[in-house]
């Protein structure tokens, strides 16, 4: 097992084919100190190729494979939830680019779970549906990193009809008076690259994203069944710090409070 740690490092690795990330959506926390049993699939066996503990962030203190260790094939990570309803949640995938960074997060609640494949958009694999590209105007800069810490409002937006971050798309984000605050487009992994609320700007209240899903898809001929996707979430703490990821595909998406 690995040692409990708050410095994770396999997202960030470059010889990173496959990691991994547990969010506790009923807490809006990280899920520390889970156990996963990561398998290689041997037709309808799996074989046992390791087992991790994640960190305080929900992370691992490395990758699941690296690029050098992966071959092509079917595995499987078998997460221990110790959820009474669920119990352990076993979750299977195919990696056919061993030199990609295939990313498996689980979204875990009381009663339900979500995944995906994520990955940097330099280091995605190949594949998935509909085939678009990426707006040629897209802002550059450095997004606030992963575990960023202090106050402030945060996106990440994923299209998991591809797999990749949903670059070029526009986020506005409302105050509790209706206000607009800011209004950002996501650079290509998907974030912006300017907090979308500062420390030392929030107050108590109910806050607004909103996601233009219409304008991101009709610029690649996709006409999404939603078009647009809005978000409220409560501030109680404006000291903290407010993660809001968002999954997207032209025909729906889902949501939950980060870290």
């Amino acid at each position: 097992m690995h040692d409990l740690t708050t410095q994770p490092s396999d997202l960030h690795a470059t010889d990173a084919c496959l990691t991994s990330h547990v969010l506790d959506a009923s807490l809006g926390r990280p899920a520390s100190g889970m156990d996963l049993l990561f398998s290689r699939m041997q037709g309808d066996t799996p074989e046992l190729l390791a087992e991790h503990t994640t960190t305080e962030d929900g992370r691992l203190s490395g990758p699941l494979l690296t690029c050098g260790d992966a071959v092509p094939g079917r595995y499987r990570i078998d997460f221990q939830t110790g959820n009474s309803f669920l119990g352990d949640v076993p979750v299977v995938f195919d990696i056919e680019d061993t030199s990609a960074h295939h990313h498996v997060p689980l979204v875990l609640s009381e009663f339900g779970f979500s995944t995906y494949r994520g990955a940097p958009p330099h280091r995605a694999a190949a594949g998935g549906a509909p085939s678009m590209s990426l707006p040629a105007n897209m802002p550059t800069g450095q997004a606030p990193p992963p575990g960023s810490v202090g106050a402030g409002v945060t996106v990440h937006i994923i299209d998991i009809s591809r797999g990749i971050g949903a670059g070029g798309l526009a986020v506005e984000l409302l105050g509790p008076a209706g206000n607009s605050i800011s209004k950002r487009t996501t650079t290509e992994e998907g974030r912006t690259a300017e907090w979308l609320a500062e420390a030392g700007s929030l107050v108590a209240g109910v806050y607004t994203l909103t996601f233009d899903l219409a304008a991101f898809y009709l610029a690649a001929d996709l006409k999404p069944f939603f078009p647009m996707a809005n978000v409220s979430f409560r501030v109680d703490k404006p000291t903290q710090h407010f993660h809001i990821p968002l999954l997207v595909t032209p025909w729906g998406y889902s949501c939950y409070r980060g870290s």
